[in-house]
């Protein structure tokens, strides 16, 4: 890219921070994508125009984010893809040619949840669902649904454990915690360190 088209992107995005309130550094991320408040998308990180992140979500560098939906307050790491596209290895051969000059077609869409973590280097395939509060392990290659709060990790991704009880997963999921004000949140504290169980 030439200075000029440098300087030119950096401008659009800076006021595109100052007018919706994220925090996107990367001139790689489309101003087509939908992003919620404080969202934050680090440097020579790639966001595709159908991609959707929520409020105060974060994805760091060198990063590959395409056709998908991510809730608020997910943490995404350094490296991670998430719905490439993939290769039909079922039929003669898996090169591209066969659809060179044609439309391409729709893909699934890969939905994240709320309070999400994927960790360094993890590849999500088309399709896939993870929910609220999943931990995705570095360098996993998740390729069926995650369940809320369910720890994977692995090439091909597996469970590992959930992360609280069937008791406390249904206590967070009935509480919605990330659509609560963010001040809200700053004043619980002590309830997200499982320091009291009390919510003011």
């Amino acid at each position: 890219m030439n200075i000029l088209k440098y300087c030119i992107k950096r401008s659009i995005i800076w006021r595109y921070n100052k007018h919706h309130l994220t925090k996107i550094q990367s001139i790689h991320a489309s101003t087509k994508a939908n992003y919620g408040v404080g969202v934050l998308i680090s440097k020579m990180t790639t966001v595709a125009e159908d991609v959707t992140i929520g409020d105060y979500s974060y994805v760091n560098s060198g990063s590959y984010v395409e056709n998908c939906t991510i809730g608020k307050f997910c943490s995404i790491s350094s490296g991670v893809y998430i719905c490439p596209f993939e290769h039909n290895y079922k039929i003669r051969t898996t090169h591209p040619v066969l659809r060179w000059g044609e439309p391409v077609p729709p893909r699934p869409k890969v939905t994240i949840g709320n309070d999400v973590l994927i960790s360094l280097n993890a590849v999500i395939l088309e399709g896939v669902t993870i929910g609220d509060g999943a931990v995705i392990g570095a360098g996993a290659v998740v390729t069926k649904d995650v369940k809320p709060y369910e720890i994977v990790g692995g090439v091909p991704a597996k469970h590992i454990k959930y992360r609280f009880s069937d008791e406390e997963i249904k206590k967070l999921q009935e509480l919605k915690w990330w659509d609560w004000e963010i001040e809200k949140i700053r004043k619980n504290v002590d309830f997200f360190k499982n320091e009291s169980d009390i919510i003011k």
